[in-house]
């Protein structure tokens, strides 16, 4: 079966409905890759286990009465654990909510139901979503399937590495500084941060409420657009939700790039990248280029103050959101996560003006570059996974050390609300690595406001044009006898 769970979203819908694989086959074999998985991984903080296997059967008996609810029907599908599930506990990654129950469903997991997808579990993610690491200290620190002894990127890193495995058909995550395309890039898939206001957070745990969205995590583009189908639109309970236009995302998502006009920044994104990342990314621009779309250098001179500042309405928002809790029980939360959230509370209202303000200035600033090019290219880490820290998380992590450099290409894309996606593009050989092939590196895809679309266009391409979507982690590197 494990072939089965490497196929895309596509492929096992039309294996369901051509009877070759039931959907509680299917759900048996993704309940036996966690088992399998997990003690190396530790991905899922709960996991669904005869909630799934009902829904399976319930969906079983609905495609052989000639209910077809599309190609998510019957499809398992992970939640990073901030995703309100009604009568299921949401932790955020936090002792403060071990026990408790949101009683109302989150917007998208609604969308996900009557889609026919099946919640497969709530995955392992930094404390709060507060972090690059997912180094947790309540829950354990999730590793990287490529390399266990290195980190799965954050905070969505339980989402990443369950995608990776087989542990479900696709996932959600958060991003507001990078927290979708950081994991998608060092665990080497595909991560989609939408456009702010695109995708409803009702019922999703704020970190900072101006820079949150929540978006796919998938092994290939086009599952990723699959998702989109199923969860972009307006919604009137998410103060932020736009009500814009919400296309067919598959629809011409393989036609020809060819024109598409493309731009590289001069300033910030390829500045202190590690050598083999730039040059991979190199490698993965020109791929583009043989493929007809028109390289352009950019001229972004506000990009590094944008870059500076999204830290400061982060903090600012996050403290904020945490005051009152972290008044009272400051010694519950763990250390990196503390540390940043009183950071964010020593800050002044002068700091977080004057942020707005540059903002306002690194928006219109891109407004203009977006009327030269269609989206612009850059690695989306500078850097591949690193370590895992080594001593005992309760005292701290090394995230807050990582941090400024897993998000130096990442945030300033929250700053300014744009989509963005991450899409494989080779591995690069580090000393001192388990992985055989190397560690994964993402090629970051941005583009304007609203043009989804166009990125998955452009990462399908490249995606089509290269094989590494179909290098999978070795078949022996998880047992349950390990």
């Amino acid at each position: 079966m494990d072939d089965i769970l490497d196929a895309s979203i596509a492929q096992i819908a039309t294996q369901i409905r051509k009877r070759e694989i039931s959907p509680v086959e299917l759900i048996e074999a993704t309940l036996e890759k966690i088992d399998q998985c997990e003690p190396q991984l530790n991905a899922f903080i709960t996991v669904f286990r005869e909630e799934s296997l009902e829904s399976a059967r319930r969906v079983e008996a609905e495609i052989g009465n000639g209910k077809d609810l599309g190609p998510l029907h019957g499809m398992p599908i992970a939640l990073k654990d901030i995703i309100y599930v009604e009568g299921t506990r949401s932790t955020a990654g936090s002792n403060f909510f071990s026990d408790e129950s949101p009683q109302f469903n989150a917007a998208l997991v609604a969308k996900l139901r009557a889609a026919g997808a099946i919640i497969i579990g709530k995955t392992n993610l930094h404390e709060f979503a507060f972090g690059v690491t997912t180094e947790n200290p309540h829950f354990g620190a999730t590793a990287n399937p490529w390399d266990t002894a290195r980190v799965p990127g954050g905070s969505s890193g339980g989402s990443a590495a369950a995608v990776v495995v087989g542990c479900c058909a696709g996932a959600l995550g958060s991003d507001t500084g990078g927290s979708i395309r950081i994991p998608a890039a060092v665990c080497g898939h595909v991560g989609l941060k939408p456009t702010f206001g695109r995708i409803s957070v009702h019922g999703v745990l704020a970190l900072a409420q101006s820079l949150d969205t929540v978006g796919p995590m998938c092994r290939y583009v086009h599952d990723v657009a699959l998702m989109m189908n199923c969860l972009a639109g307006y919604d009137s309970r998410d103060v932020h939700s736009e009500n814009q236009p919400v296309p067919d995302y598959t629809d011409g998502l393989e036609q020809p790039v060819r024109g598409r006009r493309t731009g590289i920044p001069k300033q910030h994104f390829f500045e202190n990248v590690d050598p083999e990342v730039e040059r991979i990314v190199g490698e993965a621009v020109k791929v583009l280029e043989g493929l007809g779309v028109e390289i352009v250098e950019l001229d972004l001179p506000s990009a590094p103050a944008g870059h500076e500042v999204t830290l400061t309405l982060l903090t600012a928002e996050a403290g904020e959101f945490h005051q009152e809790r972290l008044a009272a029980h400051r010694g519950d939360y763990g250390v990196d996560v503390r540390e940043l959230l009183e950071d964010g509370l020593a800050l002044s209202a002068t700091d977080y003006v004057k942020a707005v303000r540059v903002r306002e200035i690194v928006r219109r600033e891109f407004s203009q570059a977006f009327e030269e090019v269609d989206c612009i290219l850059s690695p989306t880490a500078p850097i591949a996974a690193p370590l895992r820290s080594t001593h005992d998380l309760s005292g701290g992590s090394e995230s807050n050390r990582i941090r400024p450099r897993l998000t130096r290409n990442t945030r300033l894309i929250n700053l300014l609300g744009l989509p963005s996606i991450s899409v494989p593009c080779g591995f690069v050989q580090v000393e001192n690595s388990d992985s055989e092939v190397g560690l994964p590196v993402g090629l970051q895809i941005t583009g304007p406001w609203w043009s989804e679309k166009t990125l998955l266009q452009v990462a399908h391409a490249y995606e089509r044009a290269t094989p590494w979507h179909t290098m999978n982690v070795k078949r022996d590197t998880f047992s349950i006898d390990n």
